[in-house]
């Protein structure tokens, strides 16, 4: 557990912390929906391309060790972010998810997140975490340069008409 100020950053690790991160899912593909509503089929096809609903039914499967670690965090009992990263090889992970609720921007909780998920994956021996995101992410793909991250070749294949709006980024664990 990291105490952060008043906010708490720890692993999603029961039942109910599980759900609720599968709750912070579910809310950030509302977000997407609305952030993208001019593309809706943008939203749709990212998501059923990743195999959401799947993965909502099996998010310790996916996210928890060894496959994976889950981060929430939270503020008097009141989750306000998390992210996750899943194992991709022995040595690279994926970062995945990170989103952090509208009544707690301006906090530096994005940053607190991504800073503590990097140090759990280094805990863990990854040697390079990966993430890809949407070009018009442009708030999150300034923080994931300012820890580092650099622009990579794609490492997922999605559909044709996706590829122009993706951006796949890599970061060294011990840079």
């Amino acid at each position: 557990m990291r105490q952060v100020g008043a906010i708490t950053i720890h692993e999603a690790a029961a039942p109910l912390e599980v759900a609720a991160f599968g709750g912070l899912i579910s809310e950030y593909v509302a977000w997407c929906r609305e952030r993208y509503r001019n593309d809706p089929w943008l939203v749709e096809m990212a998501f059923s391309h990743q195999g959401l609903d799947a993965e909502l039914l099996s998010l310790a499967d996916l996210y928890a060790p060894p496959n994976g670690r889950m981060l929430i965090a939270e503020d008097a009992h009141e989750i306000l972010g998390g992210v996750a990263y899943k194992r991709a090889d022995k040595d690279t992970c994926e970062m995945k998810r990170l989103f952090v609720r509208s009544t707690a921007n301006g906090r530096g909780l994005g940053r607190k997140l991504c800073e503590a998920l990097m140090q759990a994956a280094v805990r863990d021996g990854f040697k390079t975490m990966r993430l890809d995101t949407t070009r018009d992410m442009v708030e999150a793909i300034g923080l994931y340069r300012a820890f580092g991250f650099k622009d990579v070749a794609p490492f997922v294949e999605y559909p044709e008409r996706m590829r122009p709006m993706m951006l796949f980024m890599a970061r060294d664990l011990a840079a």
